[in-house]
């Protein structure tokens, strides 16, 4: 709550790379806001996970321009121009319309220059991405500091909280924060607590996980603003008490989280140079990146038609349930699959239109992705067809599995603390852990978005969904536009552009109805009454999405 009395400060008529700036904490605590409410809320246990992985790049991000503010904090504009055009690329690879994209790519109008037509804007570099970011971290690491630098610099601050962001086997646990994001199989398992529902709740040591790195990723994001545009923090509040009590609050939260998650101290620097994988900048933008100013759409959609169908769709899911053991034991797979649903879509529903409705976004996209996996699972009819698509299936999150405890055995943590952490309950009788020799990866995401889509008018419109939702989950500068609206010179934060919040809820509902569906047939043996509840269910998804298309205009 500490983090609330901090008012915001904007420049309506500066750069267009301070605006972003100045957006990027709001942003932040915003989301660890609504990853705290969750907490023990009985439901979207693993969209906390999700919430959290994003505050996490977010921190690395931040320390990384506060390194060199003066030349880093215009690549907030660069790598916007950068996303514009993988959107482009998007719609264009799978033959997409988007009559409203300059909506997409502005839709604040009149606040700065975010058109991307400047010398300034073209000339800008681009961000790094998560992986990079996370190698160049763990290539340099902290410098120790003194305990007691409350007073001091914001750059001395920016170096203690760097080394609460470190602890043992660092990569382990980005990767379980990767699991719950993606909503898969091993991130539903972080909702397996002892003594919760399945797919609702919050095991303790990975909750604690989750917070520990959402709480400094928040702190290092304010930290590094502060230091890449200083004019945004507000001259009446004393920066350096309040970022001293930031720092001491964030400690006892990682005091806390370490004690329940067991991951401690990180373990001395290697010699050896750490390797940094960089990604070739696409630099050649197509001229739909460049937004013309006579273009630009008011904001006047309205998502209230969407809103009232999913309505309708929730109360039609909410009308028919069954228990995952009427009918026997049941795969693991198929519970977490129909409770996980069940859960993350009463999480959208039940912030859509309340001050954490950025969850919806985390949601949402959570959703279709795991709903585009069990659709390429369940494709195939014929039985031999459907067994090898289950063994890769299985084998994926397997070797994820295995690699992930790999990783945290070899970076400092002991091999019994990190099987540990993947432990499931005694509850749970635990399947084969063998991976198939030569096993066969999933297909790529877009791939099995495709085949999700190929009954819509324009199939590819799922992948394109996926990467604007993706702007959201992953902090861009492009989802920091479509966190706020400006309406009759009035900036309002935490209200998500229509179009945005449209799209969530159209492929929220298309993804849970899908996941239900599925596991519900899975679950009943496909008795009658669960394949009359599977086509209602999608009935009424496709009734929101007829209505979402007339805002957020995919397909």
């Amino acid at each position: 709550m500490h983090l609330d009395d901090l008012s915001a400060v904007f420049h309506f008529d500066g750069a267009g790379y301070q605006f972003l700036a100045e957006s990027a904490f709001p942003f932040a605590r915003w989301r660890y806001a609504c990853a705290d409410s969750l907490l023990g809320s009985g439901m979207g246990g693993t969209v906390v996970g999700a919430l959290a992985r994003s505050l996490f790049d977010d921190g690395l991000r931040w320390q990384w321009i506060a390194q060199d503010p003066a030349e880093r904090r215009t690549a907030l504009v660069g790598s916007m121009l950068e996303e514009r055009n993988r959107i482009c690329g998007y719609l264009a690879d799978h033959d997409v319309s988007c009559p409203n994209l300059a909506r997409w790519f502005v839709p604040l109008s009149g606040i700065t220059d975010l058109t991307g037509g400047s010398l300034a804007s073209l000339s800008a570099p681009s961000l790094p991405d998560e992986q990079e970011l996370l190698d160049l971290f763990l290539a340099s690491p902290a410098l120790p500091v003194p305990p007691a630098v409350v007073g001091g610099r914001v750059e001395d601050l920016l170096d203690v909280a760097r080394g609460m962001l470190t602890m043992s086997g660092l990569r382990g646990a980005v990767m379980v924060l990767g699991h719950a994001g993606h909503g898969n199989l091993l991130g539903l398992q972080s909702s397996l607590a002892a003594d919760g529902v399945p797919g609702h709740d919050l095991r303790a040591d990975h909750g604690a996980l989750f917070m520990h790195v959402a709480a400094v990723g928040v702190t290092v994001t304010l930290l590094g603003v502060c230091a890449a545009v200083p004019e945004c923090w507000p001259p009446e509040v004393d920066q350096a008490g309040f970022l001293g009590q930031t720092m001491r609050l964030t400690e006892e939260v990682v005091a806390a989280a370490r004690a329940a998650h067991g991951l401690g101290d990180p373990k001395p620097a290697s010699s050896t140079p750490a390797k940094v994988r960089t990604r070739p900048r696409q630099r050649r933008l197509r001229p739909e990146v460049l937004v013309a100013p006579h273009t630009l759409l008011p904001d006047i959609a309205d998502a209230s038609p969407v809103v009232a169908a999913a309505e309708e769709y929730d109360a039609f899911l909410n009308s028919w349930h069954t228990s995952p053991w009427a009918h026997g034991n049941p795969k693991l797979a198929s519970v977490l699959a129909y409770a996980g649903a069940h859960s993350t879509f009463a999480t959208v529903m039940a912030t859509y239109d309340q001050h954490a409705a950025v969850t919806t976004v985390f949601g949402a996209r959570m959703l279709l992705e795991e709903a585009a996996r069990f659709t390429w699972l369940t494709q195939e009819h014929n039985d031999e067809a459907f067994v090898q698509r289950s063994t890769r299936y299985f084998d994926e999150f397997r070797a994820r599995k295995k690699k992930t405890i790999e990783l945290f055995s070899g970076n400092g943590v002991a091999l019994a603390a990190a099987k540990k952490l993947f432990q499931l309950p005694d509850t749970v009788i635990e399947g084969p852990e063998t991976i198939s020799r030569g096993r066969k990866p999933l297909p790529p995401i877009d791939e099995m978005l495709l085949l999700m889509g190929a009954p819509y008018p324009e199939p590819g419109w799922l992948p394109v969904a996926y990467s604007l939702l993706s702007q959201v989950t992953h902090s861009t500068p492009l989802g920091l536009v479509h966190m706020a609206r400006y309406t009759d010179g009035v900036l309002h934060a935490h209200d998500v552009s229509p179009e945005m919040l449209a799209l969530a809820l159209d492929v929220a509902c298309l993804g849970s109805a899908r996941l239900i569906s599925l596991s519900a047939l899975m679950l009943t043996h496909g008795d009658d009454s669960a394949r009359r509840y599977a086509l209602g269910l999608e009935e009424r998804a496709l009734a929101v999405h007829n209505t979402a298309r007339l805002v957020h205009w995919l397909d």
